[in-house]
C-alpha cells in the first residue's frame, strides 16, 4: 500500500516540537490558528499553544484530529 506524502511543513511527530517553536494548526471544526508552543506532555499527545496577538492559549490533543504545520 502506497501512502501519500505529507504536505510541506506538516508536523506528523509532535515529539519533535520544542518550547518557543512557532506553529499553525487547524481542525475540521476550527479555522487555522497560529501561535507558539508553550508546553508539551512527555508522550507528545497534548500541547499548550500560546496564541498570536494576545488571544490566550489553547490546549490541543493529538487524538482530537488537529493538524499542525511549522509557521514562519
Amino acid at each position: 500500500m502506497e501512502t501519500s506524502p505529507q504536505p510541506r511543513g506538516v508536523i506528523s511527530d509532535w515529539a519533535t516540537l520544542r518550547r518557543g517553536q512557532r506553529v499553525a494548526f487547524n481542525h475540521d471544526s476550527d479555522g487555522p490558528v497560529a501561535g507558539v508552543v508553550e508546553m508539551r506532555t512527555d508522550d507528545a499527545s497534548v500541547l499548550w499553544i500560546q496564541l498570536n496577538e494576545g488571544a490566550g492559549r489553547r490546549l490541543i490533543h493529538r487524538e482530537d484530529g488537529y493538524r499542525l504545520k511549522r509557521a514562519d
